[in-house]
């Protein structure tokens, strides 16, 4: 300890076999590696007052030492940990905040201008881990380059393999870890996928089908935030995903996660797709994925479901958020301008549906309490369009400019008898054949519309009124 009362303490971790380095650090005891992540993370803190630091280190050979001015060669498998009141004393910051330097080479003196702790690490900053329940796990990433890879699972075995499979021969909970080096070359994460609900066809260059693998829990995602692409887990019991700052990311296929309740989508300007089909998310905020084209998130388990799109939505082209009869909230269907499909049938959804997209192609909202629907101009000729809208409050549908609605469920509304006369009249003047329209449960047409239904019918329609 010096005059002004600061300090180092250095701690030399050595090993007698560089090869293995990095081995014998994922494999020692759960003490020493939360010691190191918390140095790894020192940087985040900043230290009001004079830093006191005690490491114990347990189940590691090698020796310890302290001095700010060691000298070691570069080709030294020693790894040096330097904690200081300020810089060290070739440093003219007066600051008292800390720095901790994780490095092969002891003796390198490190200086810096910033106020806050730095950490120079030599090792990986920290690992992900797979909390399993299987009797087995086989998971897959995808790689580019040739990182070094180290799985270090429960039982003690190990695998640089980038889809490596341990039978562990019973179920039970099992912590399996990942390292990989450098982080930057993982750019897939698969444990469980077999392309449902309109994704990709598995396939080795796409997402390849696999059994899901019993994942409860995945700890570490933080250290391929800026990496990742995509994420495969659907089937696995996994409760909570945080992919925050995953700015690379354009893909999510969580299809079947029935425990999941949580994912965090914060800063997430690459996503593209995302399927959430039949998990347990009560509040999905898609504010900050303003890239996002391909949403799937109906039947969720939850007792309520609320989506805050913010301004999200001028790159969607489907919308599947249907079977939810507990959703919060009215979907801000202006603010999909080339959305292609258009379902939340059975979503507790009730006002006006008003779509403008002329990319439309179909409309699921039925079992809703929609009292307007607007959808002029949306089918141009040529587009098959399909809208049902049944078992909704209807008193006014307007498909007008719609020359490509070929097929139209409106029954069970309150559409009156005006409104009944229009929607046949305004098909009829399309002049298209052979489409379906379904107006029962409405009030009846007047002797104009029955001659409206005649003609469709004469043009291969098939047309039931009340």
């Amino acid at each position: 300890m010096n005059a002004g009362g600061k300090f180092q303490i250095i701690i030399n971790l050595t090993f007698q076999n560089n090869v293995n380095f990095q081995k014998s650090y994922l494999k020692v005891d759960n003490f020493r590696r939360s010691v190191m992540r918390v140095l790894n993370r020192i940087s985040e803190i900043k230290f009001a007052g004079l830093l006191a630091v005690i490491i114990l280190v347990a189940s590691v050979s090698g020796c310890m030492s302290s001095g700010s001015d060691k000298n070691n060669s570069s080709s030294s498998p020693d790894a040096e940990v330097t904690l200081s009141p300020d810089s060290g004393k070739n440093n003219s910051s007066s600051s008292p905040d800390a720095e901790v330097t994780l490095s092969p080479d002891s003796g390198k003196n490190n200086s810096s201008s910033s106020p806050d702790a730095e950490v120079i690490s030599s090792a990986p900053d920290g690992n992900i881990t797979f909390i399993t329940t299987g009797s087995s796990f086989s998971p897959i990433i995808t790689v580019t380059g040739n990182p070094e890879i180290q799985w270090v699972f429960e039982d003690g075995s190990t695998s640089d393999s980038a889809s490596p499979t341990i039978d562990f021969g019973s179920r039970g909970t099992r912590v399996n870890t990942l390292v990989v080096t450098p982080w930057s070359a993982v750019t897939g994460i698969n444990i469980g996928y077999d392309g449902s609900d309109g994704g990709v066809t598995p396939g080795p260059d796409t997402i390849e089908n696999l059994e899901q693998q019993n994942v409860i829990a995945v700890t570490g995602l933080e250290n391929v935030a800026p990496y990742l692409q995509v994420w495969a887990s659907s089937y696995n019991p996994i409760t909570a995903l945080d992919f925050s700052n995953f700015t690379a990311l354009h893909t999510i296929e969580c299809f079947h996660c029935t425990s999941l309740a949580t994912i965090s989508l914060r800063n997430v300007p690459s996503l593209t797709r995302l399927c959430l089909e039949r998990c347990n998310i009560s509040y999905l905020d898609l504010s900050e994925a303003p890239s996002l084209a391909d949403l799937r998130g109906a039947a969720q388990r939850s007792s309520t479901y609320t989506i805050n799109w913010g301004t999200t939505g001028a790159h969607t082209w489907h919308i599947c958020v249907g079977a939810n009869p507990d959703m919060t909230g009215t979907l801000p269907s202006g603010q999909f301008p080339i959305v292609k499909d258009f379902y939340v049938w059975n979503g507790n959804q009730s006002g006006t549906l008003h779509l403008s997209s002329t990319d439309l192609i179909r409309v699921r909202a039925n079992d809703n309490r929609y009292s307007v629907a607007v959808l002029s101009g949306c089918f141009p000729a040529g587009r098959e369009g399909f809208v049902e809208i049944y078992n909704n409050n209807l008193t006014s549908l307007d498909i007008s400019n719609d020359p490509g609605l070929l097929h139209l469920n409106a029954s069970r509304n309150s559409l009156s008898q005006t409104a009944i006369d229009g929607v046949l009249q305004t098909l009829d003047s399309y002049g298209t054949d052979a489409g379906r329209l379904d107006l029962t449960g409405n009030a009846a047409p007047s002797i104009t519309g029955i001659a409206h239904a005649n003609n469709l019918t004469a043009r291969g329609w098939k047309v039931q009124t009340s």
